[in-house]
């Protein structure tokens, strides 16, 4: 009943935005599996880039923003993020970790992006595919603040991941919130088929690859490529 009571003051003073804000950015913190994706997903972008400015989409407590700036001491990163509440968290993780020069978090809309055409040599987002409202625009701004020929790198669960892969991840989760909020977000993630066809409205158009070989076996990683030579809009 206690923690039912002070669950109730949370969400009175905080919100429900606020709250599962602040319980999210504690299992990324505390849950080594979470932990172990943000480097992976890091990993994948420095494999193809060293340096530059860099975009993170809906960025969180900012901890692949911070993995990524560990593996490239001459990157930039920018996140945008729609949350007043994982803006302040991120902000404060970022400075725990000495970043704050090289690491800046705002607070917008992906779908209004606050950014000038081609600004971005590269742009990453986790995990928030399949939160954005309108998939479409978003990956047209995306698009816009690319760079001619630069890669985006979306990274997001997969609605067709197998029962037993999810539960074998939730064993690792000890939050029953978190456990909960998985199962959820896999229910409203997408297909490889269903990627597709977001793309095929994009300005994109398509994907230069999608990869599958999540060590979990629940997310996919889409690759996208703005052209070398634009024309129109």
């Amino acid at each position: 009943m206690t923690r039912i009571i002070q669950t109730l003051k949370q969400l009175r003073s905080e919100g429900i935005e606020g709250y599962f804000a602040m319980k999210y950015a504690e299992f990324a913190k505390d849950t080594p599996v979470a932990q172990e994706s943000y480097a992976d997903l890091a990993d994948r972008v420095a494999a193809v880039i060293s340096e530059g400015v860099f975009l993170e989409v809906g960025p969180g407590p900012a901890f692949i923003s911070i993995e990524i700036a560990r593996r490239m001491p001459q990157a930039h990163i920018i996140g945008l993020d729609i949350s007043k509440t994982m803006i302040g968290i991120a902000s404060r993780n970022v400075a725990e970790e000495g970043l704050s020069g090289r690491i800046t978090v705002h607070c917008g809309d992906a779908a209004e992006m606050p950014f000038h055409d081609t600004e971005f040599d590269f742009v990453v987002s986790g995990g928030s595919l399949h939160h954005w409202s309108n998939p479409v625009r978003v990956l047209d701004e995306i698009y816009r603040v690319l760079r001619p020929g630069r890669l985006a790198l979306i990274s997001d669960l997969r609605r067709d991941a197998s029962k037993e892969k999810v539960d074998e991840l939730c064993r690792h989760i000890k939050s029953g919130l978190m456990r909960w909020g998985l199962r959820h977000s896999v229910r409203e993630a997408y297909t490889q088929e269903g990627i597709r066809e977001l793309l095929s409205r994009s300005r994109f158009k398509e994907a230069e690859r999608i990869e599958l070989d999540d060590p979990f076996g629940l997310d996919m990683f889409i690759w996208l490529r703005k052209p070398n030579e634009v024309s129109g809009k």
